[in-house]
């Protein structure tokens, strides 16, 4: 069906912010929950654990884009998120044993265009009405994580700590997203 404006009107389906809120969750868990407290570990384990996440993100938008996407420019955004998802899975799992100097490069332009594409994509409406809030706030929320790796100390236990806690904050987030849109087309 297509609306006055020219858009596909799509609705998101509920697996798709639950399975982005799952992957995020094992993120957390992963880096949060791991007993080996040693910065070169921990700095390893961010490596590992954040490339890991971005090809399964890769994978996950890949996947729905043709079903999330409204607009030509929502699948185009979609495609670039996970493209640049890709890349930096692929940066970061090429290159181990690389420390600090790959991670934190990797975190920053991962965080901040693909957070960016994901505010400009809810900013377009370019995802569906339904996916217009989740947008904002995840994207947003990636973007000022990569502001704050890039501004503030680049320590090992800051820049794992903060991917642990953005990767809580967006599963929690990101489930409850899931939970009203099941809700919502329950009642429907």
């Amino acid at each position: 069906m297509t609306t006055t404006t020219g858009r596909t009107a799509r609705r998101t389906p509920v697996a798709a912010p639950a399975s982005r809120a799952v992957i995020l969750a094992v993120l957390a868990a992963v880096v949060t929950f791991s007993t080996e407290h040693r910065p070169a570990y921990r700095v390893e384990l961010g490596i590992v654990a954040l490339g890991v996440f971005l090809l399964g993100q890769a994978v996950l938008l890949a996947a729905w884009s043709p079903r999330l996407a409204s607009t030509r420019t929502g699948l185009a955004l979609l495609v670039a998120r996970a493209s640049v998802s890709l890349l930096g899975a692929v940066l970061l799992l090429a290159a181990p044993g690389g420390g600090i100097d790959v991670l934190r490069p990797v975190q920053v332009l991962v965080f901040l265009v693909v957070g960016g594409l994901e505010v400009l994509g809810a900013l377009l409406r370019a995802e569906g009405p339904d996916a217009f809030g989740d947008g904002i706030v995840i994207g947003g929320l990636q973007v000022v994580v990569g502001l704050m790796v890039v501004i503030l100390d680049p320590d090992v236990a800051f820049s794992v700590g903060v991917l642990s806690a953005w990767a809580a904050l967006s599963a929690v987030y990101l489930g409850i997203a899931a939970a009203n849109l099941h809700v919502k087309r329950s009642r429907a």
